[in-house]
């Protein structure tokens, strides 16, 4: 039996980097700065459009190679500091604006053949950089979340349908079983346990209490490779350690260090069994 479970929480953040994923970001930032500098903010409606639309899309093209490989930085050396990707994608981006508010003002000389007084332009370009940077980083993240979520549903569509054309009746009869327990308990099965009118079931992520007769789950687990050693107990063969023999009681270690009794009812089918 195969229990797959999807868990979020500790995904790391994938950037990979690839020709095909260069030349699509690359489209989007040259679409945002011919977008920007048809708009001509910041008095450039006065210059010629073709002017205004070649500084913003060089502009946005030279941010990319700032801002990317910056962030990408982040991710990779201050995961450990900062487990939120947001928080890394921030700090990477107050980073990358300030190196931007720097270039600007020499792209601005090169268009415009203008005079550059570095502390005063950096000062000036500084707040445009982030709002701008910004805007354009959390797109360029937002679009590649989506992308890795698109690719995550169909990998884990293709899981299911696989799992499904593989498994038999039995096998999902056990994972019916299963799905009764809390998803945080749900793991490696070891053993069940008889308590009064309640079914006890032990993991290797910890016991909950089922109402359930001990019969009833032997029929869903038919199949499943264990055996029955007492009238209130069953084991998972694999989840035995080792077998105890003192005097006449027998009993088995299994690996979550629990110790279950061996009735005389159930001795030659647990020797027979040979788990250990």
């Amino acid at each position: 039996m195969a229990i797959r479970e999807i868990s979020t929480k500790n995904q790391s953040v994938n950037f990979t980097f690839n020709k095909s994923k260069l030349l699509r970001e690359l489209l989007v930032v040259i679409s945002i700065g011919l977008f920007i500098g048809f708009l001509a903010p910041f008095g450039m409606h006065e210059l010629p459009v073709f002017m205004s639309i070649s500084y913003w899309v060089f502009t946005c093209v030279c941010g990319y190679f700032i801002y990317s490989p910056l962030i990408n930085l982040g991710h990779k050396y201050l995961s450990e500091k900062f487990s939120a990707p947001w928080l890394r994608v921030a700090i990477s981006s107050l980073i990358a604006s300030i190196l931007m508010s720097l270039v600007v003002p020499l792209i601005t000389m090169i268009f415009f053949n203008s005079p550059i007084n570095l502390i005063n332009d950096f000062l000036h370009f500084l707040p445009k950089t982030l709002v701008i940077g910004g805007v354009i980083t959390f797109f360029s993240v937002w679009q590649n979340h989506v992308k890795q979520q698109q690719q995550q549903l169909e990998l884990s569509t293709k899981v299911i349908e696989e799992h499904a054309s593989t498994t038999d009746t039995k096998s999902i009869q056990i994972e019916q079983f299963m799905s009764l327990l809390p998803i945080n308990k749900r793991g490696q099965l070891l053993c069940l346990e008889m308590d009064d009118h309640y079914l006890k079931v032990h993991t290797d992520k910890g016991s909950h209490m089922l109402l359930m007769r001990l019969k009833d789950a032997l029929l869903q687990l038919e199949g499943f490779p264990g055996l029955q050693t007492h009238r209130s107990w069953w084991v998972a063969s694999d989840a035995v350690v080792s077998v105890n023999k003192q005097n006449r009681k027998m009993t088995l270690l299994l690996s979550n260090h629990l110790e279950v009794p061996v009735s005389r009812t159930f001795v030659d089918a647990v020797k027979a069994a040979n788990i250990i």
